[in-house]
């Protein structure tokens, strides 16, 4: 039993844990300080492949559709509107996101550090935290039902396929999926920072290390495609 800390150890665990909470609060309040001061500066100095509009007319218009129909003619439409910008097939890849207490599985069909877009869902129920991030959120239903709890309120409200749903910056909600909900989704923002939250549950809490790796692997290829297509346009 030598891993057991003795009884006089008490102190020095609590005050471990007083230096701990104190650093996280304070870079909490250093992230919000910074997120105020530079986030708008840095999205306005940013230049956009894709808008959110775009991406909600494209999904509404193939909303009701059986999910996998609608997802590979989605597919084919922004590989023409956005050519370099769309992954080759050989990368895409359904991938599970455990996160805020949900389960869900994501297929990334573009990512750079200020946009991505995904497709998104989950073939049984599920709900928990949104997660708060530096980027603007938007889900397009394709199939399903979604609902939303906001912070602040005491009414929920559910949407169906067709409806967009926004998460704006710095928002947190309760959410929640029936089973068969399939959605595509468009993020713009500074991307990393959805990262932590996205991968803590996997980390933390199941441990799966394989769906880490294949995470991180997918979008390390969305940044080496949007960099080899700049420089290739940068060249001509």
């Amino acid at each position: 039993m030598r891993w057991l800390p003795c009884s006089g150890s008490g102190t020095g665990w609590a005050g471990r844990g007083v230096r701990v909470g104190l650093a996280v609060a304070a870079a909490a309040f250093l992230v919000q300080a910074l997120r105020s001061w530079m986030g708008p500066a840095w999205m306005a100095s940013r230049r956009f492949e894709f808008d959110p509009q775009e991406i909600a007319r494209l999904a509404k218009h193939h909303a009701g559709l059986d999910h996998e129909l609608a997802f590979s003619k989605i597919i084919v439409e922004l590989r023409k509107k956005h050519p370099g910008h769309i992954l080759p097939d050989e990368d895409l890849q359904w991938v599970f996101v455990n996160a805020g207490g949900w389960m869900g599985s994501m297929c990334l069909l573009h990512a750079s550090l200020s946009e991505y877009v995904l497709l998104f869902g989950t073939a049984v129920d599920t709900g928990g935290h949104s997660g708060r991030y530096w980027a603007d959120i938007h889900d397009t239903i394709i199939s399903g039902t979604f609902r939303q709890w906001k912070e602040g309120t005491t009414k929920s409200e559910i949407y169906y396929p067709g409806d967009t749903i926004v998460h704006q910056s710095g928002e947190a909600t309760s959410v929640q999926w029936s089973a068969g909900t399939w959605m595509v989704e468009y993020g713009r923002g500074f991307i990393p920072s959805t990262l932590p939250f996205a991968l803590a549950d996997t980390i933390f809490s199941t441990q799966d290390f394989l769906t880490l790796f294949y995470t991180v692997r997918v979008y390390a290829k969305g940044l080496l495609l949007e960099a080899s297509t700049y420089f290739s346009d940068t060249s001509h």
